[in-house]
C-alpha cells in the first residue's frame, strides 16, 4: 500500500503529469520560441519577393504560439516569433515544432539586407 502511494506522489510529480505546483500562478508568460535555423530566398519575380524558412520549437505541450511579427526600419528586417504558455504550469514534455515560410513584407529593391529572426541573423543580397 505505501508502494503504490508513493508511485501516485512520484507520478504527479513527473513532468507532463498532475497539476501546476502552485495553481494560483498561472500567469501567462510571453517568450520567443528557439529558432533552429534560417533560411533566406529571394524569389526571381516582379517585384521581388524574399521569403524566410524558419525551423525552431515552440516548446512544450502548454506552450501557444502567437501571430508572427514583423517589422522593418530600411535595410532591417524582424520576425519576432513568440510563445505564451502558464508559468507554473506542469506540462507533456512532447515539443511542438515550428517550420514555415514566411513572406517578408515590403519592397526589395538592389541592396544588402539584415534579417533577424528573434535572436537568430542573416544576412542576404537582391539584385
Amino acid at each position: 500500500m505505501r508502494l503504490r502511494a508513493a508511485l501516485a506522489v512520484l507520478a504527479l510529480a513527473a513532468p507532463g503529469c498532475g497539476s501546476p505546483s502552485d495553481p494560483t500562478d498561472l500567469t501567462p508568460v510571453v517568450e520567443p520560441i528557439l529558432i533552429d535555423s534560417v533560411t533566406v530566398r529571394v524569389a526571381e519575380s516582379l517585384p521581388v519577393q524574399v521569403f524566410a524558412h524558419v525551423n525552431g520549437i515552440v516548446g512544450d505541450g502548454c506552450s501557444t504560439l502567437l501571430p508572427v511579427e514583423q517589422s522593418r526600419e530600411g535595410n532591417r528586417v524582424a520576425i519576432a516569433i513568440l510563445r505564451q504558455r502558464p508559468k507554473s504550469a506542469i506540462c507533456t514534455q512532447i515539443a511542438k515544432l515550428f517550420n514555415e515560410d514566411i513572406r517578408l513584407q515590403g519592397a526589395f529593391p538592389p541592396g544588402h539586407y539584415t534579417l533577424r529572426v528573434n535572436e537568430t541573423l542573416r544576412t542576404f543580397d537582391v539584385n
